[in-house]
């Protein structure tokens, strides 16, 4: 991996690092057995202390600022710690993008057992942050990026985990400084949430992310 360089004062390297990418892989899947693993007092108990003795290795490694962006071939940058859509962080589902361009984005989604709310369905809080992520990357692609200052989501449906989903959103109008944008949240055909949004457009230099 190339050596980080600086955006403003935030690391950029090219590239999603494979190993950090990996990590965060590893520790979703982890996060979805343990939700669901059976309760075996004894095995529970090694098996936290073999992760504390993990999560100690890791944290005498030495850290570094959270925000570190991967300059994609294609051009523009990836968030790689971003909860949402950041392979490096375990958090983040990912979104996966499929479509970015000024006429809307579309991502790919698939959400687990962790992320449950509703027996068998997906908690709201998720759906809200995968369509919010997906309204502020639409704005970012027509050229207006913002940040979101309200969001209105309709649930339509219970949203299923374990099956693909996927996430559109577009800039719909712009007025000055505030941009407002629609999406939907679908599993197959079938409209699980809607959403609206107002932004407020970054102003030049505000921000150190495209």
């Amino acid at each position: 991996m190339a050596e980080p360089q600086l955006r403003g004062a935030f690391p950029v390297v090219t590239g999603v690092p494979p190993a950090r990418a990996l990590l965060a892989a590893r520790i979703r899947e982890l996060i979805d057995t343990a939700v669901c693993v059976r309760d075996d007092e004894d095995a529970l108990v090694a098996a936290a202390a073999r992760i504390e003795d993990v999560t100690e290795a890791l944290r005498s490694a030495g850290g570094e600022p959270p925000l570190l962006l991967a300059a994609l071939d294609g051009g523009g940058h990836l968030s790689v710690n971003n909860p949402v859509e950041g392979p490096g962080n375990p958090l983040a589902p990912p979104v996966s993008w499929v479509h970015v361009g000024p006429d809307a984005v579309r991502a790919d989604v698939l959400l687990g057992p962790a992320h449950e709310g509703p027996p068998g369905r997906v908690h709201g809080g998720w759906v809200a942050a995968i369509l919010d992520h997906v309204l502020g990357r639409a704005t970012a692609a027509a050229g207006f990026p913002g940040m979101t200052a309200s969001l209105t989501v309709d649930y339509r449906h219970g949203t299923p985990y374990g099956v693909p989903l996927t996430a559109e959103g577009r800039l719909t109008t712009r007025d000055g400084r505030k941009l407002h944008a629609t999406g939907e949240l679908r599993a197959g055909d079938l409209v699980c949430a809607t959403a609206t949004a107002l932004l407020v457009q970054f102003r030049p230099g505000q921000t150190p992310t495209p």
